[in-house]
């Protein structure tokens, strides 16, 4: 009966043991767990703020693709105006000196 007792006395101290380092992992797995759910929080944190900023930044590039085009189409105006004063610059000089004789050649 003695040794009924022990052995069963001993397998009540295995499960309260089992039992209590069972307590301590769970105990240690909740606190992993509730830093992995803080690191997560933050990281959609910054996810939505990058978001937030990228979108932002789209809506600048368009903007200034779009400036950049107009400014193209200045430049091609004021090229092509340039070219016509040129031009124009040209053929006055050549009336010029059809008019005035040349000079050097007196």
């Amino acid at each position: 009966m003695d040794s009924n007792a022990l052995n069963l006395q001993e397998k009540i101290q295995k499960l309260i043991d089992q039992y209590t380092a069972d307590k301590k992992k769970l105990e240690k797995m909740e606190a992993e767990n509730n830093n992995l759910r803080e690191e997560n929080r933050q990281l959609m944190e910054q996810i939505k703020n990058i978001n937030k900023f990228h979108s932002g930044s789209e809506s600048r590039i368009k903007e200034l693709e779009n400036q950049v085009k107009q400014l193209e189409a200045q430049y091609k105006e004021l090229q092509d105006s340039l070219a016509g004063f040129e031009e124009i610059a040209s053929e006055t000089i050549n009336q010029i000196d059809l008019i005035i004789p040349d000079l050097n050649n007196k």
